[in-house]
């Protein structure tokens, strides 16, 4: 049975015998055989050894014939190195000879930037990486059926890489191949820094691991905060996980740096990025005022077909139970309450809706016009502070939450802040919950923890994803 490590077929490899289906067959063989990847490894640094040796004169006592130069005549490998080895050890003979003379070797021979895929007019995946070589600005073009994985690196550049121990240029040649195994295997070998750190994460981000991305592309910002690839690689991290005003923050901040060509693409993204939540947050906003307005609203309404919307119907209840003005009103609410609870599970809804049925509401009605009030946008700054002071003394908790949150009040005032997540914790809906945290987050932004807030920022859109189609996650942005 013929097997990739029978039949010569390394040497068949090196030489460059294979056709090109046998030849890509074998390259992946070599990134799961130990025995094919160390006989590699000798080959290379044999012929790299001795193409160094041959570079240089001749010993001037006792010439020696030398090999023909490689570029003067394309042969096989194998050839190549039966000559060059006899050569080699002639060589190596004569320099032990102390009257013979010393041996100048040339300079280590340029990498081609063929390694990088230089003639490439568009890339392929939208990360940066770190390698000078491999971060040139090129309009982006999304991988669609092929890919540079079928452009061969060229094997002798890579072993002179990995001879000058430029493990991260060998990860970039295989990351903008798409080969993300063996780039992350050659940036394991690369020492810690900044730029590994970044170039870990892109990896990170190729394979939809968004959360190591972002510890990854934090530990190479903390080390240098004007890291061009690592800022723009966290703008696509957030932007991937929905976290739209960060992401564009990212990018602003890439802008500024002035890169040609990056800087112009990263203003522009922040631009689309912006234009794309603005237009969903009046997009939402006029979904759960048109189904808030239907459930305090005159006309009869069906239960069932609401919460065929149930983010925007979960939104318009809560505002309701705030502004409806009579314990009538807050029960006409409870069928909604239980069908979304129903796609929920649980009774939280319904629990909320029997527990403000009892309240006052000879007390509790001005407050829930005022509320009303600021939903409408119809209080002015002043009345709406005199609104939260009113409701801060009242004990209606659950407008008051509303208006915090409505305001924004609690991001630049602790004593609401902690009103704020007093409420929460003392609710079992996990995204009143959620709500205080994004209040928290955004005051943490306003503070400048911007690492903090964001990490905060992603595992609230994790834990937010996993509620499943039942919560507005966008809000949280």
């Amino acid at each position: 049975m013929t097997t990739p490590c029978t039949n010569n077929r390394l040497h068949l490899f090196v030489d460059g015998e294979l056709s090109a289906t046998e030849g890509e067959a074998f390259r992946q063989h070599l990134t799961r055989c130990a025995e094919c990847e160390s006989g590699l490894r000798d080959l290379l640094q044999l012929e790299l050894l001795a193409a160094r040796a041959l570079g240089g004169a001749a010993p001037v006592a006792e010439p020696v014939e030398v090999a023909e130069p490689v570029s003067a005549k394309v042969v096989p490998l194998r050839a190549r190195l039966q000559k060059v080895y006899r050569t080699a050890v002639s060589l190596a003979l004569a320099a032990g000879l102390a009257a013979v003379g010393v041996f100048r070797f040339q300079e280590p021979p340029q990498i081609p930037d063929a390694v990088w895929l230089a003639s490439a007019d568009s890339r392929t995946f939208e990360a940066r990486l770190s390698h000078p070589k491999a971060d040139r600005f090129l309009p982006y073009s999304p991988m669609r059926g092929t890919s540079h994985a079928s452009e061969m690196l060229p094997l002798r550049p890579l072993a002179e890489l990995e001879e000058r121990h430029d493990f991260r240029g060998i990860a970039a040649a295989y990351a903008l191949r798409g080969d993300w195994q063996q780039a992350e295997a050659f940036l394991g070998r690369e020492p810690e820094s900044a730029d590994k750190a970044n170039d870990q994460a892109v990896v990170a981000l190729s394979r939809q691991r968004y959360e190591e991305a972002l510890g990854l592309l934090t530990s190479a910002l903390r080390q240098n905060p004007n890291h061009a690839q690592a800022l723009w690689n966290r703008a696509l991290v957030l932007r991937e996980r929905d976290l739209l005003d960060r992401a564009a923050a990212s990018f602003d901040t890439v802008a500024s740096l002035g890169e040609e060509g990056w800087s112009a693409e990263a203003r522009r993204m922040a631009a689309e990025l912006r234009t794309q939540l603005a237009e969903e947050r009046v997009r939402w906003r006029r979904q759960v005022t048109d189904a808030w307005l239907t459930l305090t609203g005159e006309a009869p309404w069906d239960a069932k077909q609401l919460a065929q919307r149930p983010v925007v119907a979960r939104a318009a209840l809560y505002e309701a139970v705030r502004t409806v003005t009579s314990k009538e009103g807050v029960e006409a609410l409870f069928p909604l309450a239980k069908e979304l609870d129903t796609l929920g599970g649980g009774s939280v809804l319904q629990d909320y809706v029997r527990q403000v049925a009892t309240r006052d509401f000879a007390a509790r009605a001005p407050l829930a016009q005022g509320y009303a009030g600021l939903l409408r946008e119809r209080e002015t700054k002043k009345d709406a502070t005199a609104l939260l002071e009113s409701l801060r003394r009242s004990g209606e908790r659950d407008i008051y939450f509303g208006a915090l949150v409505h305001t924004g009040s609690a991001v630049v005032d602790g004593t609401a802040l902690s009103a704020l997540r007093g409420f929460a914790e003392g609710t079992p809906d996990p995204w009143l919950h959620l709500l205080a945290e994004r209040e928290s987050i955004r005051r943490e932004l306003a503070a400048g923890h911007t690492a903090l807030a964001e990490k905060q920022l992603m595992d609230a859109m994790l834990t937010c994803n996993g509620l499943g189609n039942i919560v507005p996650c966008m809000e949280l942005n």
